[in-house]
């Protein structure tokens, strides 16, 4: 008897020791599932929060950057024409999409293109900005624009670094709203956004669906949302707010329900947050119930020893079973693109990551957008525009191979990894995908732009391979016909030149280091008259020309070629009206003009200030707009082709053959002169075919009543066939390269042994 009794104790003693070893091992086991799951939370939330905050730091620095720029090109406002001064706000205010950009001077009196006087030396961004701060306001009432805006002040410094003025931008508050917030777990608009700067002011705010626990105007760490936390957390949260690049994840028990809050640092500025209150359902709800599941479990252990090992396998199995659902299920939410269905920005990072690191395969790295896709939204609606980008998608996954993936990046802009084989190889791909989205999209025309960078270094980050893709992709970005190129080190190479040039382009116009050269055009009777001359613009740095085809088209991108333009018009008539004092007061002079002025309506108006400033009849200005400028708008073209007439200037068609040319359009385009493309003349001489075309151009355009001019004229051959086909004047190295004024000149004094004046 007292063996059995002892016997039992020692049985007793084995199982309560096991059932202590059993219960410590599950409460670690607990613990440990409780805290992967709340780093599995915190993780994902980032996720999902980060293509939008992405959207929004994109959103805030080209808002930024405009008015910044702007601000830094400024410092002579005081200078210049108000009315020119004016116009070019418009066009800035039009170009950015805010609602109105101002120039302020020191006693905060506004400049606008509206003709608003408006003082703002009360506001709190005016007095910011003034103490050289870049600026970007709370949400202020805007009386002219009549709504709450944001404002993006800089300063403008003058002479020996003073501020002498700031450039404000008033952005839609709405416009932010209606970004601010995220759509999780399949509901719209169920997690709101704010931007919070490091002292825990509320610069924005999306549309508020909690209740005002954070309301516009108030402060963070004050506000009735973090009421009940303790102070020592309130005030961790506010260290964490005044470190670089913070972020993280805070629960809040409120009187209406608990919530969690994310916040992340803007690049833009590393004081601004991004903040965003969720639900708990959403980041937690899964949570509860498999920490309540697992609770279960662990006290059915506990009440059936006898089952204790299997009850722990039991346990150990539907606890990552759990987990893994509760991560599929939130992996879901932050790597589905509500829009397309297809992955996010963070799902291809991953799945890139991923399928790069088989270093059997070799990988092309494609970059892609719709050029101009904003107008397309704006004429055909959001709607329309979201429907568009689905069809894109659809298109894209069609013609994915395994092994290969892809994702809408932001907007229109679309990112693809795809096993590449060769350049030829991949060339036939995108131009299939380039036939198939032509195909599927039948409201309009794509014009779609490619870049390609070959992966040869495949520890280059994902960003880094996208930021190579879209330089390819700036290559051929705003042709008149989707293209593609392939990434290589030149291109680097142009990027940083464009760069320079574009930090060096104003002060150059200041310094007058663009300068104005002529060259003559004469007329193809049997003697060669002088008729006039074309305005030609070179860029002489240090003695150096830089090539015209290095800032011209990038000009046109970046719009300088408006300010550029207006400059050669001045210039023009200022070497006119010294000509009319020696006594040439009939020489006609054409001036090259951009496409880009077509978006102007006060284009016209302008030439004709320039004239009246100097006196200069319009009659003996002629102006020069490509024939290509037909192809993006001949109604706009057509109207502003009228109001030139109107103020009494000449027209000429330039580069007529070199694009989209259309004998049938010149009927609607009232031009006085039709300028035919050198490449016509390529093989013309004996080329019989090349002939009658230029035959029958040059006896259309007189049965319309124009003009026609060559240019491009090289050779006697050239000119005896010109003559023989009945083309009024020409213009090339045969006759005069471009020159200096004072060489025009020499012409017009009768010092040229070629050329006669009449």
């Amino acid at each position: 008897m007292p063996h059995s009794v002892k016997k039992q104790s020692y049985i007793t003693l084995a199982i309560s020791v096991l059932f202590s070893v059993f219960v410590v091992i599950a409460l670690v086991f607990l613990n440990g599932v409780v805290s992967k799951l709340n780093t599995e939370t915190e993780s994902l939330a980032h996720d999902m929060v980060h293509g939008n905050h992405k959207a929004i730091d994109a959103m805030i620095k080209a808002d930024v950057s405009t008015i910044t720029n702007y601000a830094a090109c400024s410092s002579k406002y005081k200078n210049r024409v108000r009315v020119d001064l004016m116009s070019e706000l418009k066009k800035l205010t039009e170009d950015s999409g805010m609602l109105n950009i101002i120039i302020i001077d020191e006693q905060g009196e506004s400049i606008s293109h509206r003709n608003e006087k408006i003082n703002v030396s009360h506001r709190e961004y005016f007095k910011k900005a003034m103490n050289g701060e870049i600026v970007i306001s709370e949400s202020i009432y805007s009386e002219p624009d009549q709504r709450m805006v944001n404002v993006i002040a800089a300063p403008i410094y003058g002479d020996y670094q003073r501020v002498i003025g700031v450039v404000a931008g008033m952005c839609n508050s709405d416009v932010y709203k209606d970004v601010l917030n995220l759509s999780v777990k399949g509901h719209e608009n169920n997690a709101v956004g704010y931007v919070i700067d490091s002292n825990g002011n509320v610069l924005m705010e999306g549309n508020n669906l909690f209740g005002d626990y954070v309301p516009v105007k108030d402060n963070l760490f004050e506000s009735v949302f973090l009421k009940n936390l303790t102070e020592q957390e309130i005030t961790l949260l506010k260290d964490e707010f005044n470190k670089k690049e913070s972020h993280g994840m805070v629960s809040v028990d409120t009187d209406n329900g608990k919530y969690v809050s994310y916040y992340t640092t803007f690049s833009v500025d590393e004081n601004l947050h991004y903040f965003v209150i969720f639900p708990a359902d959403v980041v937690y709800g899964k949570l509860d119930e498999y920490i309540s599941k697992t609770l279960i479990l662990f006290l059915f252990f506990i009440g059936v020893l006898a089952l204790i090992v299997i009850a722990y396998f039991v346990f150990t199995y539907n606890s990552f079973k759990a987990l893994k659902k509760a991560n599929e299920e939130i992996t879901k939410v932050a790597y589905e693109d509500t829009l397309t269905g297809y992955g996010t920005w963070g799902k291809f990072e991953k799945d890139a990551q991923y399928l790069l690191s088989q270093s059997y395969r070799k990988y092309a790295f494609v970059s892609f957008d719709i050029d101009k896709f904003k107008a397309i939204n704006d004429m055909f609606g959001h709607e329309e525009g979201n429907r568009i980008l689905k069809q894109i998608a659809d298109v894209v996954n069609r013609n994915l191979n395994n092994h290969e993936t892809f994702s809408r990046i932001n907007s229109d802009n679309f990112y693809l990894l795809l096993v590449y084989k060769s350049d030829e190889d991949m060339a036939e791909r995108i131009k299939r995908i380039i036939y198939a989205l032509e195909y599927e999209i039948t409201n309009f025309a794509p014009v779609i732009s490619f870049g390609i960078y070959r992966i040869t270094d495949n520890k280059l980050t994902i960003r880094k391979m996208g930021d190579l893709a879209d330089i390819a992709k700036r290559t051929v970005k705003y042709g008149e016909r989707s293209s593609y190129a392939f990434y290589n080190e030149e291109m680097l190479k142009e990027i940083r030149e464009e760069k320079h040039i574009e930090n060096e382009m104003q002060n150059a116009l200041d310094s007058h280091e663009f300068c104005v050269y002529f060259q003559p055009k004469v007329s193809l009777g049997e003697t060669p008259y002088l008729m006039g001359a074309e305005a030609l613009v070179r860029w002489i740095k240090n003695d150096t020309v830089v090539s015209p085809a290095k800032f011209i088209p990038l000009f046109e991108r970046n719009g300088f070629i408006v300010k550029l333009d207006y400059y050669v018009m001045e210039q023009v008539c200022y070497m006119m009206k010294t000509w009319e004092s020696l006594g040439y007061k009939d020489i006609m002079i054409s001036v090259n003009m951009s496409r880009v002025h077509l978006a102007d309506p006060a284009f016209p108006d302008t030439l004709k200030s320039i004239c009246d400033d100097y006196a200069i009849p319009t009659s003996r200005i002629e102006i020069e707009i490509t024939e290509s400028a037909a192809f993006e708008s001949l109604e706009v073209l057509t109207k502003v082709f009228d109001k030139l007439k109107s103020l009494g200037f000449h027209i000429s068609i330039d580069d007529f053959g070199s694009g989209y040319s259309s004998l049938n359009m010149l009927k609607d385009l009232p031009a006085d002169v039709l300028k035919i493309d050198r490449a016509f003349l390529t093989e013309s001489v004996n080329n019989k075919r090349a002939n009658d075309i230029i035959a029958y151009v040059i006896k259309m355009a007189r049965s319309l009543g124009m003009e026609t001019i060559c240019e491009g004229i090289e050779s006697n051959e050239q000119v005896t066939l010109l003559k023989r086909l009945g083309c009024d004047m020409a213009q090339g190295y045969y006759y005069a390269r471009p020159m200096a004024p004072h060489g025009f000149e020499e012409i017009l004094k009768k010092k040229h042994d070629t050329i006669k004046i009449i």
